[in-house]
């Protein structure tokens, strides 16, 4: 015989319907999964994710984070939000045991009022004590749970929301679905509970190392290229380098930044548009390996791919130079579009 169930009630036993989750597990959830968004932007991107890295006051040195790390820290955030819409937790509210449900029917969101109550959040972000608000509010209760009618209730297991069988799948019918239930309750609070401990540990162990700007310059006493073009000397700049490693992964912080090779002229004199302006780059062996270069077009060097960054000099992606490997070199040439002669080069510095 089975026994009828009220709709209404239609909640795991491990939540209470009447108990608010208190502010400090709020507070807590959140850091979690803010710490959750960090690594994954750290092992897809590299550093930048984690919100105090923004913070200059919370001594962040990255207030303007790049392209890669907006995107990934919004798609990783939206698949937490999307765990919470149809399970009513994120990994880091599992971990604390709270739940996100409609106050009216104790069912997790969906992800339509999940994500208006995402956007709601921004009122409890303007005026800074939404997200304290819990703490006199006598139902514990934000600004965006008071527009949405949500509830964050103490719990690690709710109904699904509703849908063609949603709420068929939510009610306890027998034994066996209740107990399959609760063993699927504990395998993904264990789980979130490994994520969340990996991210925490991500967050706060690492190391950081520093390779130093380098700079590389020749010049030519006797001007062996003559009067056309007048070359006095060429440079490379090779910019600092700072990488970060956590738990043994090492990302560079900033995303890869380009060497320059400027070529300079003697006595201010300009070289002739149509002079070719190149870098090749060899490996131990002499090998070339790779080889960028530009045109100049009324006195400024115009790469064949790459910016234009005014003067005689050439951006040189630092994956060409690595393509160098170690013991590896560069050289710099002048000519024309059928005609190259070296000028100068050196060895590659390893770092």
């Amino acid at each position: 015989m089975t026994a009828a169930v009220d709709a209404s009630a239609d909640v795991h036993e491990d939540v209470d319907p009447r108990t608010s989750a208190p502010w400090w597990r709020r507070a807590v959830a959140l850091a979690l999964d803010a710490s959750v968004v960090g690594a994954v932007t750290f092992l897809v991107i590299g550093p930048g994710g984690w919100p105090w890295e923004w913070s200059v006051v919370l001594g962040g040195t990255n207030p303007v984070p790049g392209v890669g790390v907006l995107v990934s820290v919004g798609v990783t955030w939206l698949v937490l939000l999307a765990l919470q819409a149809w399970t009513g937790a994120t990994p880091g509210k599992r971990v604390v045991g709270v739940v996100v449900v409609g106050r009216a029917d104790s069912r997790p969101l969906g992800p339509v009022r999940t994500l208006v109550r995402a956007a709601a959040h921004t009122l409890d972000v303007l005026l800074l004590v939404g997200f304290v608000r819990p703490l006199w509010d006598p139902e514990r209760r934000t600004f965006a749970d008071s527009l949405c009618g949500t509830d964050v209730r103490v719990g690690r297991g709710v109904a699904r929301p509703d849908g063609p069988r949603g709420r068929r799948r939510g009610v306890a019918v027998d034994g066996r679905r209740a107990r399959a239930a609760r063993r699927g309750a504990v395998a993904t609070t264990v789980g979130a509970v490994v994520l969340c401990a990996a991210a925490v540990a991500l967050a706060a162990v690492q190391s950081t190392v520093v390779t130093p700007a380098s700079d590389r310059a020749c010049g030519f006493a006797d001007r062996p290229m003559g009067e056309d073009p007048p070359i006095a000397s060429v440079e490379l700049r090779v910019p600092e380098v700072v990488r970060q490693t956590r738990l043994g992964v090492t990302r560079q912080v900033g995303g890869p930044a380009d060497a320059t090779v400027t070529w300079v002229v003697a006595d201010q004199e300009e070289a002739p548009d149509g002079t070719r302006l190149s870098v090749r780059v060899s490996d131990a062996t002499g090998d070339v390996v790779a080889e960028v270069g530009g045109t100049v077009r009324g006195g400024t060097l115009v790469p064949d791919d790459g910016p234009v960054l005014g003067g005689l000099v050439l951006p040189v992606p630092r994956h060409v130079l690595g393509a160098a490997g170690p013991g590896g070199s560069w050289e710099a040439g002048v000519g024309t579009a059928s005609v190259r002669a070296a000028l100068c080069g050196d060895v590659l510095d390893p770092s």
